[in-house]
């Protein structure tokens, strides 16, 4: 196992992956993902526990995802035992100890980020009431995105730590802290191309999502919309999972 110098230009690279393995399995992936989707949102329905056992069952998920692209990649199709395959291996008890500390670190900067930003929570119940007036909604969507992106930025170093240590435990049996190690060795020494990556994805969904809020303004759908947008949301996550693969094999060359 060797790491790789990835340059910013890389990170178009890999997401353009994504984006070429989901018109190759365009109903796949984007099933894949549905199914991912409504399976932890069952989970997030249970009080309490739910959302922990999302944090940690994540990141063995993303590995899975890792296997499905390589399927597609091979020109196969990705199936739900690629995305529980990590969960089946041996390197499931790693996974799950894995998914704990993802849960954890999550916790932690979601308590400090609603330290530093206590407004978020009144944000939400001024969107909730019906009462609510015209200007007061839209001062609590811009405290809603503010909160949104304090969270983005406190959550940024958990995710480029974690993000290839699933890939790596399953690829290679290394042990938690080794895996940890290399992952945020790799993740911020190719810290441009993982920006350029980013930029990418987030700029691909605004493009997305005026094209879908023009055409259904256009076609005056309504509530009708969701039988478009739930569709392109799905094709559009399915691309974003998949596209992972490249990110993971562009900073790290498993010598296989």
């Amino acid at each position: 196992m060797k790491l790789r110098v990835a340059t910013p230009r890389d990170g178009l690279q890999w997401m353009l992956s994504g984006v070429w393995l989901a018109r190759q399995q365009t109903i796949g992936l984007a099933g894949l993902f549905g199914l991912m989707f409504f399976g932890l949102a069952m989970f997030l329905g249970l009080p309490w526990v739910g959302p922990l056992l999302v944090a940690v069952l994540l990141p063995a998920l993303t590995a899975g995802w890792v296997d499905a692209a390589a399927a597609v990649q091979a020109g196969g199709r990705p199936l739900p035992s690629h995305l529980i395959g990590p969960l089946r291996s041996a390197a499931r008890p790693s996974l799950l100890r894995l998914g704990g500390l993802n849960a954890a670190a999550t916790f932690v900067m979601l308590l400090l980020a609603d330290a530093l930003d206590p407004g978020m929570t009144d944000a939400w119940a001024v969107m909730r009431d019906s009462d609510t007036t015209a200007e007061a909604t839209l001062d609590a969507i811009g405290a809603l995105q503010q909160g949104m992106v304090l969270r983005a930025v406190l959550l940024l170093p958990v995710v480029l730590t974690i993000w290839h240590a699933p890939v790596i435990i399953v690829r290679t049996g290394a042990g938690l802290g080794k895996a940890l190690f290399v992952s945020a060795t790799a993740s911020w020494r190719n810290l441009g191309a993982f920006v350029v990556y980013g930029v990418c994805w987030i700029l691909a969904d605004l493009v997305l999502s005026l094209l879908l809020g023009g055409l259904m303004a256009a076609l005056g759908l309504g509530q009708a919309a969701m039988l478009l947008v739930l569709p392109g949301a799905m094709i559009f996550s399915g691309a974003f999972y998949a596209s992972l693969k490249a990110s993971v094999d562009g900073c790290i060359d498993f010598e296989d």
